[in-house]
């Protein structure tokens, strides 16, 4: 049960950070810059592999953002899961 309240959740982080991202457009172009890294942390992870990737195989730097997304989405689904995990283990020391 929390793994589907943790996927929506999920969902909901990274439909909020593309539209920020995307449609807002905060900052300028610095900004933009700033707010992809903060609100796409797989970003990190593929700026590494970034260099890379596109030596080893050319057709494998269109793999580039669906790997952003899912590395992305992993992270998202890791830090709900443990958000929703730790409010319901708080909730009960508590009761």
């Amino acid at each position: 049960m929390d793994w589907k309240h943790a996927s929506i959740a999920t969902a909901v982080l990274l439909g909020i950070a593309a539209l920020v991202v995307y449609v807002v457009h905060p900052g300028g172009f610095e900004g933009q810059v700033a707010w992809f890294f903060a609100l796409f942390p797989g970003a990190s992870a593929v700026a590494v592999l970034g260099k890379q990737i596109p030596k080893l195989d050319p057709l494998l730097s269109a793999a580039l953002w669906p790997l952003i997304l899912f590395l992305s989405y992993a992270w998202y689904f890791a830090l709900s899961y443990a958000a929703i995990k730790g409010f319901r283990t708080l909730s009960r020391t508590i009761r």
